[in-house]
């Protein structure tokens, strides 16, 4: 083990605390969301109350997606400070998958998909979008005379 490795019991401590900080965070914006969703849908028009607090518990799910990152950030920082840079490389191209991940997830959603139940219930039906294709008697019996006469 190198000398300038951080003691694993200090690093574990410090993501075990990111972590169960982190957890406590996003399940306390999770169940204000909810909860706030719940007392306004009884109070009011429920379609809006309901998408405007459902808005707090996205955060709160989004803090839980982001939870492993932060963990690979407090490890890139810790091995950086102790002067690890193997494992700080290690750390480096996690983040940077991570990333590009994300990165090629956004740039692949396209503008027309919908990203709420709201959304996909205003979207027309998939067979009405499709190209009506209309064939009259007259057009195939054009396409046949076409295609047998000789050239």
């Amino acid at each position: 083990m190198n000398h300038a490795t951080p003691r694993p019991v200090q690093l574990e401590w410090l993501l075990a605390g990111t972590l169960h900080l982190g957890t406590w965070l996003a399940s306390a914006a999770i169940g204000l969301g909810l909860a706030l969703a719940l007392l306004e849908s009884r109070f009011s028009a429920p379609k809006l109350a309901i998408l405007r607090d459902m808005r707090i518990a996205t955060i709160g799910i989004a803090l839980l997606i982001l939870l492993p990152v932060a963990r690979v950030i407090v490890m890139l920082i810790v091995y950086l400070r102790h002067r690890d840079y193997r494992f700080s490389a290690i750390a480096l191209l996690v983040l940077t998958i991570i990333l590009l991940g994300f990165a090629v997830g956004l740039a692949g959603r396209h503008s027309d998909t919908p990203t709420s139940p709201v959304q996909e219930a205003q979207r027309p039906p998939p067979w009405s979008r499709s190209r009506q294709l209309t064939v009259t008697p007259h057009a195939l019996l054009a396409k046949r005379a076409s295609s047998r006469q000789p050239e």
